[in-house]
């Protein structure tokens, strides 16, 4: 009675803590959209100011999250490394790198990407475009000596090589971005190619993707991805589940609304009826006429201003005209208006009416016990067996509808209920969350300059086959190898362990990297742009628990997702709220979450890429640069069949920050061997006879796993295990492929 008491305290607690801080969001929501107001004035206001004292520079108006954390020293620059087979033509590959990005044009012949050749000027804390700047290819294509510290590179140091450049800055007269060709001495014939691009060309007008400058085959838009049976997408990829039934109503509404009125027009419009012009038209017909003239008007202007972005803007007197024009076509007049009241109260067509109003109701009266009849059957069909026989009813007519109106108002409910939880789920896992305890990635000072590390790859079949006999996904897989990586570099560092690591997480396909920007290549891409979750991972934990701590984050924070998503690809948030607070609030939080994790999903059973030149794509490796406080960069890059983890960091944190890229296979390894042994064993002992297998009980050293080792699936959710006499094993074994069915065992739960 005592704990019920308890549970009823903490739960009118909770609720009263949840409505509170969604008061009190509610309450801040007027001087939120007061904030967006002020802010857009005065950023107009400003700029204006700003390209009057230098009109030669074209300022950038749209701030990102980026772009208030840039400083001189911590700038935001994308790096992606290609290792590329085959032998170098470097003059192939600077042809493709000018037609397809330098030199390419649009269809009114301007440059497409013509950021590349103008210069990143900052006046007054914004940043501006000097398109004055000279321009030369040289200074950016550059073909690397291969010569690193007097040693050819190879694939022994072009680690330390790459790091190494990517450490240094852009040089301040030169556009922001480099394409570095490095050759390297290694038995098979290869090469890599480094590209560095400022995270500013890559927003805004004018701009282009990553894909643009690796050049690598776009893929067929139609394909069709096989995925395996044990395949299971990244809970990151799935933080806001998209709503269906509600776009559906909403496409069913238009087209009922289009089909009716197609019909409206059929039969009042006199340019597609003519018949209608041989009667003079009532009341009712020449307010249907007005109200197509204006629509047709309005698309008419409408259509021109989208056609001709340097049109004037409309006028009302332009929209009267074109009123008239089309109030002229259906041969409208102020007479036939004036004479329209008087065409529908004609007294001779009274007694038609009468009649006529007069028989549909007594065919109404007499035919509604049966067409009551007939609705309630549809009724109860459209219950018992989702379809409706009698199609002279409206249930059939309009069931689907219902439906869907039903789900919509499901899908609304539950939106309502995230968004009123919202406010208090953010504030708890974001600040209520934090125990005071400090590591040494939260308070290294930042020097600005990055340094770079990848791990070697790891086999994508044995993760996802690891993560099915665990329950749990790739993911949770690649998160508890990270976080046994982290624990390395702790103890490397000989710097305090903590019991639980801040970081925030986030997933995007390889859409993302791969992409052109030609066409709708710039939206297509917004539109893969997910959100993003802050996790507190506990170091030491098995992989069963780091999937429970990513499972209740992804349900806790979908509004916080859909939050940063809508940010990303419309800048929601950066153009509500004052720069200097926003820069304020990100340093703050960085400073907590000092770690940020990334992962870049590929489907099932895709293969190597192809550069444009006809070579192939050997792996790809993708550095998200840390901003703001954030000293370390993880990132997890699914390729063909192979998974790796690059790794960036501040350079204070070097020589030390290849530790984790060096541990995270050896955990992932580890794991995915103890499994298969244990998969083996049980698969073996499925095959004998259940009197020939020595019952054993488990002893407590082998419940207990060590501090040393991979810590083993069995310490957690003992409620999911399925086991046999004779073994301690917690994994399912895999399901029999023989005709004959499997030997009957009794299960250890009712020994």
């Amino acid at each position: 009675m005592a704990t019920q008491q308890r549970g009823l305290r903490t739960r009118l607690r909770e609720e009263l803590y949840t409505y509170c801080v969604f008061c009190f969001a509610l309450s801040a929501l007027p001087a939120l959209a007061l904030s967006y107001v002020v802010v857009r004035i005065s950023n107009h206001f400003w700029l204006k100011l700003l390209s009057s004292k230098h009109p030669s520079l074209e300022f950038i108006r749209t701030n990102t999250v980026r772009t208030l954390l840039d400083t001189h020293r911590n700038q935001g620059i994308i790096n992606v490394l290609l290792c590329i087979k085959g032998t170098l033509n470097v003059d192939e590959i600077k042809h493709e790198i000018t037609q397809h990005v330098i030199d390419r044009r649009d269809d009114q012949g301007e440059l497409m990407f013509p950021r590349l050749r103008h210069l990143l000027v900052s006046s007054w804390g914004n940043y501006a475009w000097d398109a004055n700047a000279p321009f030369r290819l040289e200074n950016h294509f550059i073909v690397s000596n291969g010569v690193y510290r007097g040693r050819p590179v190879s694939d022994n140091n072009i680690q330390e090589y790459v790091s190494d450049v990517i450490s240094k800055y852009f040089p301040n007269e030169q556009p922001p971005w480099q394409y570095i060709i490095i050759p390297c001495v290694s038995a098979e014939p290869k090469y890599y190619i480094l590209a560095r691009v400022h995270h500013l060309l890559l927003t805004g007008k004018k701009s282009l993707n990553i894909g643009d400058f690796l050049l690598v085959e776009q893929l067929p838009a139609n394909r069709i991805i096989e995925q395996r049976e044990y395949h299971q997408r990244s809970p990151l990829a799935k933080l806001f589940p998209a709503p269906s039934a509600i776009p559906e109503l909403w496409e069913k509404v238009n087209e009922s609304l289009s089909n009716i009125w197609n019909e409206f027009i059929c039969e009042y419009d006199p340019t597609e009826s003519p018949e209608t012009l041989k009667t003079l038209p009532g009341v009712f017909h020449v307010a249907g006429m007005v109200m197509m003239s204006a629509t047709n008007a309005l698309r008419e202007v409408t259509k021109k201003r989208f056609i001709d972005r340097d049109h004037k803007p409309t006028t009302v007197t332009a929209l009267l005209s074109a009123v008239y024009r089309e109030c002229r076509k259906r041969d409208l007049t102020v007479p036939k208006i004036l004479i329209s009241p008087l065409v529908t109260i004609d007294p001779r067509k009274w007694p038609r009416k009468i009649f006529g109003a007069t028989y549909s109701a007594t065919q109404m009266m007499l035919k509604l016990p049966t067409i009551i009849r007939d609705e309630v059957v549809a009724i109860n069909d459209l219950r018992t067996t989702g379809r409706v026989k009698k199609t002279n009813t409206f249930t059939w007519r309009y069931g689907d509808i219902g439906q869907l109106c039903m789900k919509a108002t499901g899908e609304a409910l539950r939106a309502m209920s995230e968004l009123y939880k919202a406010p208090a789920y953010f504030w708890t896992d974001t600040v209520r969350s934090d125990d005071g305890k400090r590591h040494m990635l939260q308070t290294v000072s930042l020097c600005g300059r990055k340094v770079t590390s990848w791990s070697r790859p790891v086999p994508r079949a044995g993760m996802e086959r690891a993560a099915r006999a665990l329950g749990v996904s790739s993911t949770d897989i690649a998160l508890f190898a990270a976080t046994e990586a982290l624990r390395s570099f702790f103890e490397q560092t000989q710097a305090d362990i903590p019991d639980s690591v801040f970081i925030t997480a986030r997933a995007a396909s390889e859409d993302f990297l791969y992409t052109f920007a030609e066409g709708n290549g710039k939206n297509y891409k917004k539109s893969q742009t997910g959100g993003m979750v802050c996790l507190s991972l506990p170091v030491g934990a098995t992989p069963r628990r780091i999937a429970a701590v990513v499972q209740e984050a992804c349900e806790r924070q979908g509004t916080l997702a859909a939050a940063w998503a809508a940010q990303a690809r419309c800048g929601a948030l950066t153009r509500s709220v004052p720069s200097p607070l926003a820069r304020l609030t990100m340093n703050v939080l960085s400073r907590k979450y000092a770690v940020s994790y990334a992962e870049i999903n590929t489907p099932a059973d895709t293969t190597q890429r192809t550069t444009l030149w006809g070579q192939t794509v050997d792996f790809v490796v993708y550095w998200r640069p840390p901003q703001a406080n954030i000293s370390m960069s993880l990132t997890v890059m699914q390729y063909a069949d192979t998974v790796r983890l690059t790794v960036m960091t501040d350079a204070r944190l070097s020589p030390s920050h290849a530790i984790p890229a060096q541990r995270w296979p050896v955990v992932v390894e580890k794991l995915v061997s103890k499994i298969d042994q244990e998969i083996a064993r049980i698969t073996a002992q499925a095959q004998l006879p259940l009197e020939y297998i020595p019952p054993k009980k488990p002893s407590k050293e082998d419940l207990e796993p060590s501090h040393e080792e991979i810590p083993s699936p069995s310490t957690s959710r003992p409620t999911e295990i399925v086991s046999r006499p004779g073994t301690s094993s917690t994994l399912v074994p895999p399901r029999p492929v023989s005709v004959s069915p499997p030997p009957i065992r009794k299960n250890a739960t009712e020994e």
